[in-house]
């Protein structure tokens, strides 16, 4: 009898020194973002020993960032609560399974797990090592238009003393949805100081995006963006020496980004100034391209033929998208069978699903499946 408990021990010992090795691989290359091979091992473990609630953990995390299978997600979070064997690793799990509901769009709840999570450290004398549960609780507090929450857990993420340049970029996008959507309502003055404070942070980013020698065109892009449209408030004020002052310096930013020069064009097509509405629409023509979710090439050509300030203009504006190849003529009766005149400003604001890249709690939040993980039924 001995002998057998020996063996099964031994045998025990051996199998839980493979899962471990082979979990420890699996994360390596969740930080690295390899979340393909990495979901994949995660997935074998859970073969060899169902019980394991870590691997429940990272999966649910890995799911729920890329948005995929979050039904999925919700019973691999929950599994790893309940297998959860001690009170730091439960706070850990509580705060994945948060950031599922928070995909989920029940925002209530993920909001009241997260400040959970927050509770538990701070009954521990502990502080999270990570600002992800803060940057959640302030865009589920954006999207619940409670403004003053949302900017009070952006100041707890700059309590952090190591945010950098994905970071700032996050704050700058928290500050231009709530920047959007104030403009939206009408609050343009309020809308104002939130697209200044969006301006800053996208700056502070990109500044540390050149010292750490990061690739620049999101950070370019998103400045620009929120430049464009701060700008297109002061139209909607008809300021529009301030609007086409902001327009040239998105412009200046990010030379690539079509939607500033469209806007100069609309300004002058509005002001009656052909010539210098066909200067920038010469411009602008190799830059509309389809580039979702920043550059929308057929959102682009349908303000160009739409909007009733270009009106007088149409058969310009057509020759050069005929000649630039943008359009051709079936894409063209397509677009004016729904066609609705407009005349406001053109916008490029692409709100992401929460956050840019940012350090959590299982490395970078970047990258994507390049094939999808199979599910796994618990």
């Amino acid at each position: 009898m001995n002998i057998f408990n020996n063996s099964n021990n031994s045998n025990n010992n051996h199998n839980q020194t493979e899962i471990e090795a082979s979990f420890n691989q699996a994360v390596a290359l969740t930080q690295q973002g390899n979340y393909h091979q990495a979901t994949q091992i995660f997935l074998t473990i859970l073969q060899t020993n169902p019980q394991h609630a870590p691997t429940y953990n990272y999966l649910a995390w890995i799911y729920a960032i890329h948005n995929y299978q979050l039904d999925q997600a919700l019973a691999f979070a929950n599994k790893a609560v309940q297998l959860a064997s001690n009170h730091l690793d439960q706070a850990c799990f509580i705060d994945t399974l948060a950031e599922v509901y928070a995909r989920k769009k029940q925002l209530d709840t993920a909001i009241n797990l997260s400040l959970d999570y927050l509770k538990i450290f701070q009954s521990i004398n502990q502080f999270p090592s990570s600002p992800i549960t803060y940057f959640r609780l302030a865009w589920c507090y954006q999207m619940k238009q409670d403004f003053n929450q949302a900017y009070y857990f952006i100041q707890q993420v700059l309590r952090f003393n190591n945010i950098g340049a994905n970071e700032h970029l996050t704050i700058g996008d928290i500050c231009y949805a709530i920047a959007f959507c104030t403009s939206s309502q009408g609050m343009y003055h309020d809308s104002l100081s939130h697209f200044d404070n969006a301006i800053q942070h996208y700056q502070m980013s990109l500044n540390f995006a050149q010292n750490q020698n990061l690739n620049l065109e999101i950070f370019k892009f998103k400045l620009s963006a929120c430049l464009n449209d701060k700008a297109r408030v002061f139209v909607a004020l008809e300021d529009y020496p301030n609007s086409q002052f902001l327009y040239h310096q998105a412009h200046d930013v990010y030379s690539l980004n079509p939607y500033p020069l469209v806007n100069l064009a609309l300004l002058a097509a509005r002001a009656k100034n052909k010539q210098q509405m066909l200067f920038w629409l010469a411009k602008t023509m190799p830059l509309i391209v389809d580039m979702p979710p920043y550059v929308q090439k057929e959102k682009l050509i349908y303000i160009l033929l739409t909007d009733i300030d270009f009106d007088a203009y149409k058969e310009d504006i057509l020759v050069f998208l005929f000649n630039h190849g943008k359009i051709n003529q079936y894409e063209y009766a397509q677009f004016m069978k729904t066609a609705i005149k407009s005349n406001q400003p053109i916008m490029n604001f692409s709100q992401q699903n929460f956050y840019a890249e940012v350090t959590n709690a299982v490395g970078n939040v970047k990258g994507s499946f390049i094939n999808t993980p199979q599910s796994q039924g618990i």
